[in-house]
């Protein structure tokens, strides 16, 4: 059995799945979004790397990258099908995981991995899939979230 590599270790490598428009972000005054890819980001390549702003491009590590990130190697984006944000927003008082496909859905062993660390950790998770955002976690925090997304809301609202 091969060990897992050191999460701190992790890099980037070929995946760009944060870049390619799978999450909502603004940079440099572009909307980047699903279907629009940042407009610096071309051949797997960051063509304003040196000089890309804080906000979102230098404070962003995904949940792969993190140092201390509980998931396994096959777990990086660009592998799983998922942008993995740990502990993303509060719900009251308790951090909730949020994971974002890339594509339109995760691979399935990676939504049962999510699923599964979620109910071991006793952690909230959101997870969109189709459009459309699943939560785990405990009944109050399923029911506050199906209230919000009726409302017409973001979750994190």
């Amino acid at each position: 059995m091969g060990e897992q590599p050191d999460a701190a270790a992790r890099r980037c490598g070929q995946c760009t799945a944060c870049c390619d428009g799978w999450l909502k972000i603004r940079v440099r005054d572009h909307d980047v979004y699903p279907g629009r890819p940042c407009p610096f980001s071309a051949g797997g390549r960051c063509s304003i790397y040196a000089e890309r702003p804080v906000d979102p491009c230098r404070e962003f590590v995904c949940g792969w990258l993190a140092p201390t990130s509980p998931l396994p190697d096959w777990m990086r984006p660009d592998r799983s099908d998922v942008i993995f944000l740990p502990a993303n927003f509060r719900w009251r008082g308790i951090a909730v995981d949020v994971a974002v496909p890339v594509g339109a859905r995760p691979k399935a062993k990676a939504r049962a991995w999510l699923e599964s660390f979620s109910a071991a950790a006793r952690r909230p998770l959101l997870l969109q899939q189709d459009g459309e955002w699943h939560a785990f976690g405990p009944p109050q925090f399923l029911q506050d979230m199906v209230e919000r997304l009726a409302a017409g809301n973001d979750p994190w609202s």
